[in-house]
């Protein structure tokens, strides 16, 4: 005869089907709430520096809030250029040079910014502008 209890030790326990789909649906909807629309990246080429940006960004292409402060300078017409402190030797320098901080790390004229704060962009951007408009 068949033990009905021997059956039942087969098959798997239902609470952990549910547990794992559990998982898969909270890994979907992580992938879907942090996924970001394309924006451009502007290295800091010699060309660029030369034309003296108004920031200058130490980065990483993982970072997050590096992404919203070039999605924030391109909005607002903020000329910029980004060095990657991983994957660029000047970069790396600069960012030694400069503490070793968080990343971003904004360069704006003589103000060093680390992370991301829209206000203190704006700031150091003006307070560059009133230099450059007593010097003229």
């Amino acid at each position: 005869m068949n033990d009905p209890s021997a059956n039942k030790s087969k098959m798997p326990p239902k609470r952990n089907l549910k547990g794992l789909m559990f998982i898969v649906i909270v890994v979907i909807g992580f992938v879907f709430i942090n996924r970001h629309e394309p924006v451009n990246t502007i290295d800091c080429t010699p060309e660029i520096i030369a034309g003296k940006p108004d920031v200058i960004m130490l980065g990483a292409w993982w970072c997050s809030y590096c992404y919203k402060a070039k999605r924030y300078f391109q909005a607002n017409k903020i000329d910029y250029c980004e060095y990657d402190v991983e994957s660029t030797e000047i970069g790396k320098k600069l960012y030694r040079e400069h503490g070793s901080g968080a990343v971003p790390m904004m360069l704006i004229g003589q103000y060093q910014i680390e992370g991301y704060s829209e206000q203190q962009i704006e700031y150091a951007l003006s307070l560059l502008d009133n230099i450059n408009n007593n010097a003229q």
